[in-house]
């Protein structure tokens, strides 16, 4: 089937909150693995969500040219072409880019995707991530503001991370502490600086000891009953029940 329109991966979304599950999002760097992630999630009967990284994009543009905002964009024609013959549907996303690749990354891709609306067509990605993790609070939800209201004005989603994941992906660093369990008062800044829906669709990764990549068994305390006190004193303030679109991150069992 065709990658998920901006009005279809609305619906998925919205599916997945109402029914209480989650899509796999798969991160590619090659042709191959694209085609593997395609074919489990067939296999799987599940709709999902395809990824690139900013090393995947440096991947895809070529290993001697290294640029991540060509090969991200390499990969979503790529991608839009051969899910023409899944039977599932697929949604195309950019995963973690922190503040010093917005510029190689992300903005170039919103660009492209202006370009595409203004022809009547589809965002190149239905989503983008914005990863604020290694920035003060303040700063995250700014930068998080403004790139709000560029993927708003394209049909896309913003997906962006309170807290930190811990461990290390795509040479990123996210280290272990306190840091790694997003708080209710972070929670609170977030709705208050980009709103709940009514300045653009957004996706929050709250951090609750979740960790990227191999550790040591007990080095890791998943604290899952945070997410629950962070939607209830949020949901609290505003008079929603699920005020948030949550996304998890890591391979610690979250």
């Amino acid at each position: 089937m065709p990658v998920a329109s901006p009005e279809q991966y609305i619906e998925m979304l919205d599916r997945a909150k109402k029914n209480g599950f989650a899509y796999p999002a798969i991160n590619v760097s090659s042709s191959q693995t694209l085609n593997a992630a395609l074919a489990g999630l067939e296999a799987a009967g599940s709709d999902g969500i395809i990824q690139v990284t900013t090393g995947g994009g440096d991947y895809w543009s070529g290993p001697t040219i290294k640029n991540m905002a060509t090969g991200a964009a390499a990969m979503a024609a790529f991608a839009r072409e051969v899910a023409k013959n899944y039977g599932i549907t697929i949604a195309l996303h950019t995963d973690h880019c922190a503040k010093d690749q917005l510029d190689k990354l992300v903005r170039p891709l919103i660009s492209i995707s202006e370009d595409r609306v203004k022809r009547g067509e589809d965002p190149l990605f239905n989503s983008h991530m914005w990863d604020g993790s290694a920035v003060p609070m303040a700063e995250n939800m700014t930068i998080a503001k403004e790139l709000l209201k560029l993927t708003n004005n394209i049909g896309a989603v913003l997906e962006i991370e309170v807290g930190v994941v811990g461990g290390e992906e795509d040479g990123v660093e996210g280290g272990m502490g306190e840091h790694l369990y997003t708080t209710p008062e972070d929670g609170l800044m977030t709705a208050e600086a980009l709103g709940l829906g009514e300045n653009g669709r957004y996706m929050v990764a709250l951090t609750f000891g979740n960790v990227h990549g191999v550790y040591k068994p007990g080095n890791v305390k998943l604290r899952p009953e945070l997410l629950g006190e962070i939607q209830k004193v949020v949901g609290a303030k505003y008079g929603q029940e699920l005020p948030f679109d949550l996304v998890f991150h890591g391979g610690s069992g979250s």
